[in-house]
Protein backbone atom coordinates (compact mmCIF):
# COMPACT_ATOMS: atom_id res chain seq x y z
CA UNK A 1 0.00 0.00 0.00
CA UNK A 2 0.87 3.28 -0.64
CA UNK A 3 1.91 5.73 2.05
CA UNK A 4 1.90 9.29 1.68
CA UNK A 5 4.96 10.68 3.21
CA UNK A 6 3.85 13.81 5.30
CA UNK A 7 1.05 15.24 7.05
CA UNK A 8 2.00 18.65 5.62
CA UNK A 9 -0.85 20.72 5.31
CA UNK A 10 -2.91 18.59 7.64
CA UNK A 11 -4.42 20.27 10.81
CA UNK A 12 -5.14 17.72 13.79
CA UNK A 13 -6.55 17.76 17.20
CA UNK A 14 -5.57 15.59 19.86
CA UNK A 15 -7.01 15.00 22.94
CA UNK A 16 -5.02 14.64 26.36
CA UNK A 17 -1.76 16.03 24.46
CA UNK A 18 0.19 16.94 27.73
CA UNK A 19 2.33 13.79 28.03
CA UNK A 20 2.90 9.91 27.66
CA UNK A 21 1.18 9.18 24.23
CA UNK A 22 -0.94 12.11 23.70
CA UNK A 23 2.99 14.13 23.71
CA UNK A 24 4.47 12.11 21.37
CA UNK A 25 1.94 11.76 19.25
CA UNK A 26 1.51 15.56 18.73
CA UNK A 27 5.28 15.83 18.21
CA UNK A 28 5.18 13.17 15.76
CA UNK A 29 2.47 14.84 13.72
CA UNK A 30 3.82 18.13 14.27
CA UNK A 31 7.21 16.61 12.84
CA UNK A 32 5.36 15.54 9.41
CA UNK A 33 4.14 18.80 8.81
CA UNK A 34 0.59 19.08 10.47
CA UNK A 35 -0.80 21.76 12.40
CA UNK A 36 -1.73 20.46 15.59
CA UNK A 37 -3.92 21.45 18.12
CA UNK A 38 -3.49 19.96 21.43
CA UNK A 39 -5.89 19.74 24.70
CA UNK A 40 -5.24 18.69 27.62
CA UNK A 41 -6.50 19.26 31.61
CA UNK A 42 -2.94 21.43 32.40
CA UNK A 43 -1.31 22.63 29.74
CA UNK A 44 0.77 25.06 31.28
CA UNK A 45 4.55 25.56 30.03
CA UNK A 46 3.78 23.10 27.00
CA UNK A 47 5.79 24.53 24.08
CA UNK A 48 6.67 22.35 21.46
CA UNK A 49 6.71 24.03 17.22
CA UNK A 50 3.81 23.60 14.97
CA UNK A 51 1.48 22.58 18.36
CA UNK A 52 -0.87 24.88 19.68
CA UNK A 53 -2.14 23.82 23.36
CA UNK A 54 -5.52 24.95 24.67
CA UNK A 55 -6.70 23.92 28.22
CA UNK A 56 -9.38 21.00 27.36
CA UNK A 57 -11.61 18.50 30.13
CA UNK A 58 -12.95 16.00 27.64
CA UNK A 59 -15.85 15.40 30.32
CA UNK A 60 -17.10 18.73 30.69
CA UNK A 61 -19.16 20.02 27.66
CA UNK A 62 -18.33 23.60 27.78
CA UNK A 63 -14.79 22.99 27.87
CA UNK A 64 -15.48 20.50 24.80
CA UNK A 65 -17.24 23.52 23.10
CA UNK A 66 -14.29 25.90 23.39
CA UNK A 67 -12.14 23.32 21.95
CA UNK A 68 -14.07 22.39 19.03
CA UNK A 69 -14.46 26.09 18.19
CA UNK A 70 -10.83 26.40 18.24
CA UNK A 71 -10.91 23.48 15.55
CA UNK A 72 -13.44 24.57 13.23
CA UNK A 73 -11.72 28.18 13.44
CA UNK A 74 -8.11 26.10 12.60
CA UNK A 75 -10.45 24.24 9.49
CA UNK A 76 -8.82 20.85 11.64
CA UNK A 77 -9.73 17.46 8.82
CA UNK A 78 -8.41 14.93 11.53
CA UNK A 79 -9.48 14.30 15.24
CA UNK A 80 -7.43 11.56 17.29
CA UNK A 81 -9.20 11.07 20.87
CA UNK A 82 -6.22 9.96 23.12
CA UNK A 83 -7.54 11.25 26.38
CA UNK A 84 -7.94 8.13 29.23
CA UNK A 85 -7.53 7.11 32.78
CA UNK A 86 -7.63 4.15 34.33
CA UNK A 87 -8.35 2.36 38.25
CA UNK A 88 -7.89 -0.84 38.71
CA UNK A 89 -9.62 -2.63 41.56
CA UNK A 90 -11.75 -5.40 42.34
CA UNK A 91 -15.68 -5.25 41.88
CA UNK A 92 -16.58 -4.68 45.04
CA UNK A 93 -14.65 -1.56 45.46
CA UNK A 94 -15.52 0.06 42.63
CA UNK A 95 -17.01 3.17 43.83
CA UNK A 96 -19.53 6.02 42.25
CA UNK A 97 -16.56 8.19 41.72
CA UNK A 98 -14.09 5.91 40.38
CA UNK A 99 -16.89 4.87 37.71
CA UNK A 100 -17.46 8.65 36.73
CA UNK A 101 -13.82 9.29 36.66
CA UNK A 102 -12.95 6.43 34.05
CA UNK A 103 -16.51 6.49 32.21
CA UNK A 104 -16.54 10.23 31.84
CA UNK A 105 -13.10 10.48 30.63
CA UNK A 106 -12.75 7.44 28.14
CA UNK A 107 -16.64 7.32 27.18
CA UNK A 108 -18.19 10.34 27.45
CA UNK A 109 -14.97 12.44 26.24
CA UNK A 110 -14.82 10.37 23.03
CA UNK A 111 -18.60 11.25 22.03
CA UNK A 112 -18.73 14.77 23.44
CA UNK A 113 -15.26 15.53 21.58
CA UNK A 114 -16.50 13.25 18.49
CA UNK A 115 -19.57 15.06 18.32
CA UNK A 116 -18.83 18.51 18.77
CA UNK A 117 -16.61 18.50 15.30
CA UNK A 118 -18.85 16.13 13.39
CA UNK A 119 -21.22 18.85 11.45
CA UNK A 120 -17.95 20.54 10.94
CA UNK A 121 -16.49 16.71 9.07
CA UNK A 122 -20.09 16.61 7.70
CA UNK A 123 -19.11 20.43 5.65
CA UNK A 124 -16.24 19.20 4.32
CA UNK A 125 -17.72 16.19 2.81
CA UNK A 126 -20.22 19.06 1.38
CA UNK A 127 -17.19 20.46 0.11
CA UNK A 128 -15.33 17.43 -1.45
CA UNK A 129 -13.07 17.22 1.36
CA UNK A 130 -12.74 14.18 3.61
CA UNK A 131 -11.97 13.75 7.36
CA UNK A 132 -10.95 11.22 9.90
CA UNK A 133 -11.26 10.50 13.64
CA UNK A 134 -9.31 7.95 15.23
CA UNK A 135 -9.76 7.06 18.95
CA UNK A 136 -6.08 5.37 20.50
CA UNK A 137 -8.26 2.62 22.92
CA UNK A 138 -6.01 -0.25 24.21
CA UNK A 139 -5.84 -3.97 23.66
CA UNK A 140 -8.36 -4.41 26.22
CA UNK A 141 -11.19 -3.06 24.44
CA UNK A 142 -11.72 -6.59 23.52
CA UNK A 143 -10.54 -8.58 26.62
CA UNK A 144 -10.33 -7.96 30.25
CA UNK A 145 -8.71 -9.94 33.47
CA UNK A 146 -9.40 -9.65 37.01
CA UNK A 147 -8.78 -6.05 38.75
CA UNK A 148 -9.91 -4.42 35.17
CA UNK A 149 -13.58 -4.24 35.43
CA UNK A 150 -13.95 -0.53 35.43
CA UNK A 151 -10.96 0.14 33.04
CA UNK A 152 -11.92 -2.67 30.30
CA UNK A 153 -15.56 -2.09 30.42
CA UNK A 154 -14.68 1.94 29.18
CA UNK A 155 -12.65 0.37 26.12
CA UNK A 156 -15.20 -1.92 25.34
CA UNK A 157 -17.73 0.89 25.40
CA UNK A 158 -15.11 3.34 23.73
CA UNK A 159 -14.76 0.46 20.84
CA UNK A 160 -18.53 0.47 20.29
CA UNK A 161 -18.87 4.16 20.19
CA UNK A 162 -15.84 3.85 17.55
CA UNK A 163 -17.45 1.03 15.29
CA UNK A 164 -21.01 2.96 15.18
CA UNK A 165 -19.04 5.97 14.04
CA UNK A 166 -17.20 4.30 11.44
CA UNK A 167 -21.17 3.38 10.44
CA UNK A 168 -22.15 6.88 10.45
CA UNK A 169 -19.54 8.78 9.32
CA UNK A 170 -19.55 6.34 6.00
CA UNK A 171 -22.17 8.50 5.11
CA UNK A 172 -20.05 11.74 4.59
CA UNK A 173 -16.70 10.49 3.94
CA UNK A 174 -15.29 10.07 7.54
CA UNK A 175 -12.79 7.89 7.74
CA UNK A 176 -12.46 5.70 11.40
CA UNK A 177 -9.83 4.34 12.71
CA UNK A 178 -8.89 2.50 16.60
CA UNK A 179 -5.44 2.34 17.68
CA UNK A 180 -5.74 -0.93 20.66
CA UNK A 181 -1.68 -0.39 22.24
CA UNK A 182 -0.60 -3.45 25.08
CA UNK A 183 1.80 -2.34 27.57
CA UNK A 184 3.08 1.07 26.75
CA UNK A 185 5.72 3.08 29.58
CA UNK A 186 3.78 6.08 29.73
CA UNK A 187 2.37 7.64 33.36
CA UNK A 188 -0.67 5.71 33.14
CA UNK A 189 -2.29 4.37 36.52
CA UNK A 190 -0.56 6.91 38.57
CA UNK A 191 2.76 5.57 37.76
CA UNK A 192 6.04 7.05 36.12
CA UNK A 193 7.54 6.59 32.75
CA UNK A 194 10.76 4.54 32.57
CA UNK A 195 10.36 2.52 35.45
CA UNK A 196 12.73 -0.18 35.11
CA UNK A 197 9.94 -2.90 34.92
CA UNK A 198 8.47 -1.10 31.85
CA UNK A 199 12.00 -1.45 29.97
CA UNK A 200 10.41 -3.56 27.27
CA UNK A 201 6.93 -1.99 27.06
CA UNK A 202 6.03 -0.19 23.71
CA UNK A 203 7.18 3.60 23.27
CA UNK A 204 4.54 6.16 23.19
CA UNK A 205 6.18 7.04 20.09
CA UNK A 206 5.45 3.41 18.78
CA UNK A 207 1.97 4.19 19.28
CA UNK A 208 2.42 8.06 17.81
CA UNK A 209 3.88 6.06 14.98
CA UNK A 210 0.86 4.00 14.73
CA UNK A 211 -1.56 7.28 14.38
CA UNK A 212 0.66 8.65 11.69
CA UNK A 213 0.42 5.48 9.67
CA UNK A 214 -3.21 5.66 9.70
CA UNK A 215 -3.95 9.53 9.09
CA UNK A 216 -0.91 8.91 5.94
CA UNK A 217 -3.11 5.86 4.44
CA UNK A 218 -4.17 7.01 0.88
CA UNK A 219 -7.38 8.61 0.42
CA UNK A 220 -9.08 5.55 -0.68
CA UNK A 221 -7.87 3.28 1.83
CA UNK A 222 -9.45 2.92 5.63
CA UNK A 223 -7.37 1.31 8.58
CA UNK A 224 -10.40 0.32 10.44
CA UNK A 225 -8.10 -0.70 13.68
CA UNK A 226 -4.36 -0.90 14.41
CA UNK A 227 -3.23 -3.56 17.35
CA UNK A 228 -0.09 -3.76 18.46
CA UNK A 229 2.33 -5.31 21.53
CA UNK A 230 5.38 -5.17 22.80
CA UNK A 231 7.03 -8.37 22.00
CA UNK A 232 7.46 -9.02 25.76
CA UNK A 233 3.83 -8.93 26.32
CA UNK A 234 1.73 -12.46 26.15
CA UNK A 235 0.49 -13.61 23.04
CA UNK A 236 -3.22 -13.34 23.14
CA UNK A 237 -6.00 -12.26 20.85
CA UNK A 238 -9.73 -10.98 21.52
Amino acid sequence: MTQQHSLQGRVVAVTGASKGIGLALVRALAAQGAAVLGGARDVSGLQETGVTFQALDVSDPASVAAFASACREAGVDALVNNAGVGTFKPVQDITPEDYRRVMDTNVLGTILTTGALVAHFQARYGAGQGSQVVNVTSDVSGRTFAGGALYTASKFAQRAVTHALAYEGQAYGLRVTEIRPGMVDTYFGDTQQGEAHKAAWLRPEDVADAVVYALTAPAHVRIDEVLLHPTVQEVAYP
